[in-house]
């Protein structure tokens, strides 16, 4: 924009000098040099090449906008469905925890000499999940039930709590 301005100012002063000559020397030709006219040729082909850049500068950031509305856009689709996968798993964790609670009481509701084998099976992790969900009275029952190797990794893993 300076450039453009600097050379509008060119402009107006050169043409007052002009006029100025031309009212003082009427009767005179105004002659221009070569370097003038090649001055004045390349001034000219510098305003010309400012004005396309400004023009493709304003297409930009045109299309600057217009992303970034899409990016407002998807941002606000994100943000929604972000809302929605979390409540869903809350949902999910809720009736996980009501499966789990159930499958405590039918565990809980054997005994500790029919879990031992079923319990055997599992992995220690889910082992010592259940087994923390239950009364302590009845883990108690249940450990020594279990094989020997499993009853100790899985009092391990509830040590660590």
């Amino acid at each position: 924009m300076k450039l453009r301005q600097s050379l509008m100012m060119f402009f107006f002063i050169t043409a007052l000098l002009n006029l100025s000559v031309t009212v003082l020397a009427v009767d005179k030709p105004v002659k221009a040099s070569p370097q003038e006219l090649d001055r004045g040729a390349s001034i000219a082909a510098r305003e010309k090449a400012v004005a396309g850049k400004e023009k493709d500068l304003a297409r930009r950031e045109k299309e600057l906008q217009e992303l970034s509305r899409e990016i407002d856009v998807k941002l606000t689709e994100l943000t929604t469905l972000q809302t929605d996968l979390k409540e869903k798993i809350a949902e999910l964790k809720t009736i996980q925890d009501k499966e789990f609670k159930k499958l405590i009481k039918v565990y809980s509701a054997m005994s500790a000499t029919k879990l031992a084998p079923l319990l055997n099976q599992m992995e220690d992790d889910v082992v010592a999940r259940i087994l923390r969900a239950m009364k302590p009275d009845f883990v108690a029952k249940v450990i020594p039930k279990l094989e020997r190797d499993k009853a100790v990794r899985v009092s391990h893993i509830l040590g660590m709590l």
